[in-house]
């Protein structure tokens, strides 16, 4: 059985000969990984016989400039600056913010839309065919990724102005949503039409969740943003691709909504965010939901021993691979500050179950 094979009986929630693998990592770490096994990236996700791959269509738009301060604008409008930490990690924080000033929806409009013709699609069968015999995902599944609708907003206009225009300015965040939604769509169409049939997967990134409660209301969400989420479900399901919807933070009370939406599978599984408890998750949502992560990056691979960690990832495994449904993944990119002897007991426990 090969890892599309594997996925795809996972999908259908069904079990497979051991249940498929993930891996994701900040650059520090892989970089660390890397030296201390003497191989490159993609040996080491051979070496932990990871079944996933990510499909990146190469940006070909305009040249994306970057500001005398540094900050470099992305293909949003929006800036960014890096910051550097001494474990060797580093951030990339939202520092410009394009609409932050916008007061009619003629300013929204105006703006300079990112394009699906930006990208070049036609290289994509090669790509795929380089990773033959493996679930391949659109951008996201690793590490690269577009983030959705509601963090585009509040990166667009800023924190405050994205969540306050959702109550007081409506027209503002609808005409951008519209706008956003016309580049997915046709950049997903795109990349699924040239693709044809490669591609198992659509990674859809955006947090609803706080460590302990939702960022907005479920109310806004249902009529915001669930309806975004419906139509890239629906678009993909066109295509026969899988759309898996990243949401951190304690988003138990729209996982309903999830599900209505059609999507498929939920990443990361917070387990540190309120009400976000695997034996819940599973007895709850277990018969409509594949679930990927779980493997807590907040506080037990960072701060766990090598024996916690073995002990909780052997649980999150028999919890959340009952009966299939499950595909292994720490619930975040493992971060600088995570030890290298943390990461290798995690996947040592993997092997138990192969």
């Amino acid at each position: 059985m090969n890892s599309r094979e594997r996925v795809a009986i996972t999908l259908a929630h069904e079990k497979p000969d051991r249940m498929p693998i993930n891996f994701r990592a900040v650059d520090a770490v892989v970089k660390k990984l890397g030296r201390k096994n003497g191989i490159d990236y993609e040996d080491l996700l051979r070496h932990w016989h990871v079944d996933f791959r990510e499909v990146i269509p190469p940006y070909n738009g305009p040249e994306l400039p970057v500001l005398e301060d540094g900050v470099a604008i992305d293909i949003w409008g929006v800036g960014r600056s890096e910051i550097d930490h001494p474990d060797g990690g580093r951030d990339v924080m939202v520092t410009f913010n394009p609409l932050k000033d916008a007061d009619k929806v003629e300013d929204v409009k105006a703006h300079r839309w990112p394009k699906a013709d930006w990208f070049d699609f036609a290289s994509l069968p090669s790509i795929c065919r380089r990773h033959n015999g493996y679930a391949l995902s659109t951008p996201g599944i690793h590490a690269e990724g577009y983030h959705g609708v509601f963090h585009l907003l509040t990166y667009l206009f800023g924190m405050e102005n994205g969540i306050m225009h959702l109550a007081m300015r409506p027209d503002l965040v609808r005409a951008a949503i519209e706008e956003i939604m016309k580049f997915f769509v046709d950049y997903y169409e795109r990349f699924f039409e040239t693709a044809d049939g490669a591609v198992d997967l659509l990674f859809y990134k955006d947090d609803f969740g706080t460590q302990n409660n939702l960022l907005i209301s479920a109310e806004m969400f249902r009529d915001f943003f669930q309806p975004t989420i419906k139509s890239l479900c629906d678009l993909a399901a066109g295509y026969g691709v899988k759309f898996v919807q990243h949401s951190c933070g304690a988003v138990f009370d729209i996982i309903p909504d999830f599900v209505a939406a059609g999507v498929a599978v939920l990443d990361p599984i917070q387990t540190t965010a309120r009400g976000m408890d695997i034996v819940e998750l599973k007895r709850k949502f277990g018969a409509d939901l594949v679930f990927h992560g779980g493997i807590d990056t907040q506080h037990l691979m960072p701060f766990g021993t090598v024996d916690e960690i073995k002990t909780e990832t052997r649980r999150v495994i028999d919890v959340l691979g009952e009966g299939g449904g499950y595909f292994f993944s720490p619930s975040h990119r493992f971060q600088a500050d995570t030890p290298i002897e943390n990461i290798v007991a995690a996947y040592e426990v993997v092997e138990e179950f192969m």
